[in-house]
């Protein structure tokens, strides 16, 4: 039996078989006590074959809940007017309304209103309703199931009290479950929906975590390889150029001159990466103001890529307030700026606009543009934009800036190009806590994933 066969549908209808062995039984019981005892002279042969198609309608319920065939609301809803029709006809035979289990007809409806929508559980209970007013008045009579000396108080075909309380009592109890069972069933169906959402969206957070976590593994792994063949070339190249210090026109001098600037870049990234895996562990935030942190990232920024034309533009309403942010957000935003550097070295737009709550900046290219089928895939991990990409920078960019509450917004300009938007919470308050709890809970959450094998 395949998933499908458990949903919460076959389980409810596996549930009201078992529901309908509970009348089953009682007028099986009940009949047979009766038959063989010859009290009362009922009509039997109708009361067999209604009991046999009682039976034949559990079994066939029962098997239809094992299939994998999806069970809907309507379906249902036909069950529950079934089991009414059926419970009818047995009580029009064995007194109608004074029959002690009328009451019965109260289960479809509270079963309507535990398990399907408000309008099918109305329509139950007008049905089964209209079946109980019915049999006040056309039923097969059985003078020993009339309330007591109620012959004696009313004449032929006249409702006695009796039987007019219960009925008030059964409309009475149906308005109830109908009002009150359904808005009950309907805010436990809603808690359900989030929980359900909420455990989805814990679990995507958690397969994202462990894929940053994995990421980040292997980025420590790389920085740790690529520093001795980076020590040894730039041994080479520095004895290369000692060699020709004094000399001139010596050929690939500048070629030289090249590559050792590129090694000390590449030296400057691997010891920022060691600064920023020691931040995480030592629980180090160095708290500054919001623009004195942008101007810090965009300097360093701006040493990294001396290729890049940048046009900067900055607007500041905040009051200086001291925070404390977490050091992997300069990453996120050096990857993005590295980005539009790629894309149009010639001339990128930044524009800083600090408030008292928030940051936005605005980084635009003037490239090619991004594909638009990217612009919504950009945080598929493996998928990159570029010839010789990895798939890691926008992944971990709209990862890590998510786990701090900002947003990452990539749209094609319409005049060419890509612009990323970000908005940056900012909490001058907390801000400093906020972030020491934030690097502990990662670390946490990375021992926790190492020591489970992750």
């Amino acid at each position: 039996m395949n998933a499908l066969a458990h949903s919460t549908a076959h389980q409810n209808l596996r549930t009201l078989c078992l529901i309908r062995l509970i009348p089953l039984g009682g007028l099986s019981l009940a009949s047979l006590y009766l038959y063989l005892a010859g009290k009362m002279p009922l009509s039997w042969a109708p009361i067999v074959v209604l009991l046999i198609l009682f039976v034949a309608q559990i079994a066939f319920s029962w098997w239809r809940s094992g299939r994998s065939a999806p069970i809907s609301d309507r379906y249902f809803f036909a069950q529950l007017v079934a089991d009414v029709a059926l419970f009818g006809l047995l009580l029009y035979f064995t007194g109608g309304a004074s029959n002690p289990f009328v009451s019965y007809f109260l289960v479809p409806i509270t079963i309507a209103a535990i398990t399907l929508p408000r309008r099918y559980t109305v329509l139950t209970g007008a049905l089964s309703l209209a079946a109980y007013t019915a049999l006040l008045f056309w039923f097969v009579e059985v003078p020993d199931l009339a309330p007591i000396q109620a012959h004696h108080h009313s004449e032929a075909g006249e409702l006695n009290m009796h039987i007019i309380g219960m009925w008030l009592n059964f409309f009475a109890s149906a308005l109830l479950i109908i009002w009150f069972v359904t808005r009950m069933a309907e805010a436990v169906r809603v808690r359900d929906e989030a929980l359900i959402r909420q455990q989805a969206a814990a679990t995507q957070q958690r397969l994202q975590d462990e894929q940053l976590l994995a990421v980040a593994t292997l980025a420590a792994s790389a920085a740790h390889d690529l520093g001795t063949p980076l020590n040894t070339v730039k041994l080479i190249v520095d004895d290369w150029r000692l060699s020709d210090k004094g000399k001139d026109n010596v050929p690939g001098a500048e070629e030289q001159d090249i590559i050792a600037s590129q090694i000390h870049r590449c030296q400057q990234t691997l010891k920022k990466l060691a600064d920023t895996a020691r931040a995480f562990s030592q629980q180090q935030a160095q708290a500054t103001t919001a623009r004195q942190y942008f101007d810090d990232l965009l300097d360093r920024w701006l040493l990294m890529r001396p290729d890049a034309k940048v046009t900067l533009s900055t607007e500041d309403n905040s009051a200086g307030q001291t925070l404390c942010l977490h050091p992997s957000l300069a990453a996120s935003i050096h990857n993005l700026l590295n980005n539009a550097a790629d894309a149009s070295p010639q001339r990128v737009d930044i524009h800083l606009a600090i408030e008292p709550d928030r940051a936005h900046l605005t980084i635009r290219d003037h490239g090619t543009g991004i594909d638009p089928a990217r612009l919504q895939g950009s945080n598929s991990l493996g998928e990159s934009g570029k010839t010789d990409g990895l798939g890691l920078g926008l992944f971990l960019s709209r990862a890590i800036l998510a786990r701090h509450g900002a947003t990452l917004e990539l749209t094609a300009h319409s005049e060419g190009g890509t612009v990323a938007s970000i908005e940056l919470p900012l909490n001058p308050g907390a801000s400093a806590q906020h972030s020491k709890s934030a690097i502990a809970n990662s670390n946490q959450q990375s021992i926790e994933s190492s020591r489970d094998g992750r």
